[in-house]
């Protein structure tokens, strides 16, 4: 059985628009949204809403513990992931699901992402630019663990559980962390699912730096697990050529932003690879 978990916390501006396609998926067994502890009005457009199996949190926990709480509540084997203000077509879960097959553990979608700030750099690139490292895949390719996002994603509920689910322990990039668990594990088992989901809150340059430079922070407790060619298959990938027209901005712009030390090298390099995702996904 298939369990769509989406974690909410005051989410109403978005809710509008993306319950409805959460409640629209076909092919699963249940939808479990869990609220983390909201202080808007996001109870009342979820008891609205029929269709959703709800869990409340007392306290706003983050999240990782929310996609965590929504796993253990859910009764599915294959666990779907999608972001509070990510909007499915409603085939995405079982095209995530299938994208899988007999070897994998988890799958990704692309991300289709709407631009809010047509004069952002990061904005524009993810949006705009033809290039990605990405965009020749086929559906069912192997991914890179450092290109995992949990926006929009699937795993095995044995896999999930064996790799330690969600880490709560890191503010950003736990998308990420549970990759790399899961790739040490099964090489080659994070595959590419043949569905596009659009991404209503991609955020700015800014922000995008702030996320990286937390998830660079905290990415030495997990770094050592990861598999040894992952970084070899980003290299490749950024010899392609994706990396040459946002390069200089982004670091220019990492310079300013980024604290000075070892996590800025390592931020700046994941919000690289994670924008060229983006793009790739954007096909």
């Amino acid at each position: 059985m298939i369990s769509v978990i989406v974690p909410v916390y005051n989410s109403a501006p978005i809710l509008p628009t993306t319950l409805p396609a959460f409640a629209a998926l076909e092919g699963v067994g249940e939808v479990v949204v869990v609220d983390d502890g909201s202080t808007d009005s996001t109870a009342v457009l979820l008891a609205d809403t029929p269709g959703l199996r709800v869990v409340s949190l007392k306290a706003n926990q983050g999240r990782s513990a929310a996609r965590n709480t929504g796993a253990r509540e859910a009764r599915g084997d294959v666990l779907v992931f999608f972001d509070a203000d990510v909007e499915p077509h409603p085939g995405s879960a079982l095209a995530l699901a299938e994208a899988m097959g007999p070897d994998g553990v988890a799958s990704v979608a692309r991300l289709d992402p709407v631009p809010s700030h047509p004069d952002d750099p990061f904005q524009d690139y993810v949006c705009h630019h033809p290039r990605g490292p990405a965009r020749s895949l086929p559906p069912g390719v192997a991914v890179a663990w450092r290109f995992f996002l949990s926006g929009a994603c699937a795993v095995r509920r044995s896999a999930f559980e064996a790799g330690g689910q969600f880490p709560t322990e890191v503010p950003y990039g736990e998308d990420v962390a549970l990759a790399c668990r899961l790739a040490r594990a099964h090489p080659d088992g994070l595959r590419l699912a043949d569905t596009t989901v659009r991404l209503h809150d991609l955020g700015d340059l800014r922000l995008a730096l702030t996320h990286a430079a937390a998830f660079g922070r905290a990415a030495a407790a997990f770094e050592e697990p990861c598999p040894s060619g992952a970084l070899d298959r980003f290299r490749r990938a950024r010899a392609l050529g994706w990396a040459a027209p946002l390069a200089a901005g982004v670091l220019r712009a990492g310079v300013r932003v980024l604290p000075a030390g070892p996590g800025r090298r390592r931020a700046v390099r994941y919000l690289l690879a994670s924008t060229a995702l983006s793009a790739a996904r954007r096909a």
